[in-house]
């Protein structure tokens, strides 16, 4: 390990953001027309297209260079907020691309984005292969008229990940890394860490691959999985559910929908047989379903494992990653603890499918995923896959 003299202090300068002119998102003004019959006559309205961000206030560039100069174990979280409005008259999709990550100037650890490497890659290498991590999110991926959404960018570095070998070399080679830098004119050096994102808004058009606002993450379905038809009160068969898919695509034929009504408590075998008279189809909840959405949230959503410093879950893209984290946190007898669980608010345990070990099972309460004893009667609910074309679009 090195001493405490020799540990890299990489100063953070987070977000450097580019603050030249307005940048409103891909074009700086665009405008569209639409028309439309009134009385005897064709009126041709305009529409604004008008998006802008806003950090403390001032108007800044959809392209921000996260620049990280000093950045150390045990650090305080470094958290950028990046406001976006939608000034105009019509609704826009957001996202982000991470277009280049840089390390140390390693050419190992430097990650661009182009026909083999995307940015999901990318934002999941910076998330999580380091013992320092940078984490992304948007609040929403759709933005009426009038409405805003929020940006994020946080950045930490645990006191102890867990792995000392890991923490040691990355400490070496900061410490290597600054001190080369140390020898350089001032218009020669660069940041330690430098991450460039771009963000963009586009006109709510359907495309295969791209979210679909009609099934965003939390919208409110009523559903009856008796009759497979979908409902309007929360009455009888009909169930008030949420969608809990994070990125559900216009392309997917399908969307999961978690009840809020439980079919009873039972153990964690009762709910493995459990056999609802239902038509819709439906799975158990799994513990990968929760960690995708709690991992939405970057400042608040830890993975807790006693001896070593607690670590935001980081944001998970794929089923490989969660299938990763849950067994970290199996192997060292951690849990995942969260601020709230917005879709289910409950103060008796809920149970997953997922197992913990031959005594536990994962379970969630209200601010906690964790290791369930499987005799323990807990809330039963199953998740509906429901066909998309069973669904009335509102």
């Amino acid at each position: 390990m090195l001493s405490r003299k020799k540990k890299v202090y990489l100063k953070i300068n987070i977000v450097s953001i580019l603050f030249a002119v307005v940048s409103l998102i891909s074009v700086t003004l665009a405008w569209f027309a639409y028309s439309g019959l009134a009385a005897a006559r064709t009126e041709v309205d305009v529409k604004a297209w008008y998006i802008e961000f806003e950090k403390n206030n001032q108007s800044v560039s959809n392209n921000i260079v996260i620049s990280l100069d000093d950045i150390y174990p045990g650090m305080d979280p470094k958290t950028e907020v990046i406001n976006i409005k939608n000034l105009g008259d019509t609704e826009a999709k957001l996202k982000y691309k991470i277009s280049k990550a840089r390390i140390l100037d390693s050419n190992d650890d430097y990650y661009e984005m182009n026909n083999n490497t995307t940015s999901d890659y990318i934002e999941d290498v910076i998330s999580h292969n380091y013992p320092f991590h940078i984490d992304i999110a948007l609040d929403k991926l759709y933005i009426d008229a009038k409405e805003q959404a929020v940006f994020k960018v946080n950045v930490t570095w645990p006191l102890d990940s867990g792995n000392d070998a890991l923490d040691s070399l990355w400490g070496r080679k900061a410490y290597q890394y600054d001190q080369a830098q140390e020898e350089l004119e001032t218009n020669e050096k660069a940041p330690s860490i430098e991450v460039t994102i771009n963000v963009t808004a586009e006109q709510a058009i359907d495309d295969l691959d791209s979210v679909d606002i009609n099934y965003l993450l939390g919208k409110k379905i009523y559903y009856n999985p008796v009759n497979d038809t979908v409902c309007t009160s929360q009455t009888g068969n009909c169930l008030e559910t949420y969608v809990i898919d994070t990125f559900n695509k216009v392309e997917d034929t399908t969307v999961n929908l978690l009840p809020t009504t439980d079919l009873g408590d039972g153990t964690f075998q009762e709910y493995q047989n459990i056999n609802p008279n239902w038509t819709t189809n439906y799975r158990l909840l799994s513990s990968n379903d929760l960690l995708k959405i709690l991992s939405l949230d970057i400042e608040n959503s830890k993975i807790k494992i006693n001896g070593i410093s607690d670590r935001v879950i980081g944001k998970i893209i794929d089923n490989n990653r969660a299938n990763n984290i849950i067994n970290n946190i199996i192997s060292n007898n951690g849990y995942i603890e969260y601020s709230s669980f917005t879709y289910l608010q409950s103060v008796k345990c809920i149970w997953t499918n997922t197992e913990y070990n031959s005594n536990l099972a994962f379970a969630l309460d209200r601010t906690e995923l964790y290791g369930e004893n499987k005799n323990t009667e807990c809330r039963m609910i199953p998740v509906l896959t429901v066909q998309k074309n069973k669904l009335a679009v509102e």
